[in-house]
């Protein structure tokens, strides 16, 4: 049985990054529900982790720079995190459109360490 224990916290990189998703949708579409049923999709989607948090593939560019973080989609958002078996605790790191350029995640990899 899996161990529902697992702790999911946000760095305030990866919160920052959901306000710009959110503020952009609100721009764009000119509706706060739209962007707020987004975000709320974009959380139920980490809640998983609680569960399951292998439940993401690794992600590629980052395990190149010897990172072992993984990735879900939502939507066309790419959300970025790290599973700390020992701490039993899954870190959100980033969550940015699958449109912008791949290497663009590499941003995160500098200024995400303020979830540990």
């Amino acid at each position: 049985m899996p161990d529902k224990s697992n702790e999911i916290k946000w760095t305030p990189f990866a919160l920052q990054s959901l306000n710009e998703i959110f503020d952009f949708i609100v721009f764009k579409e000119r509706s706060t529900s739209i962007a707020q049923k987004l975000v709320t999709k974009i959380f139920e989607r980490t809640d998983q982790l609680c569960e399951f948090p292998e439940l993401g593939q690794l992600e590629p560019l980052l395990v190149e720079i010897g990172q072992d973080s993984r990735y879900l989609v939502e939507a066309s958002y790419k959300i970025i995190y790290e599973y700390h078996p020992v701490k039993k605790m899954v870190i959100i790191t980033d969550v940015f459109h699958t449109s912008q350029n791949p290497l663009k995640i590499e941003r995160s990899s500098e200024k995400k360490q303020g979830g540990d």
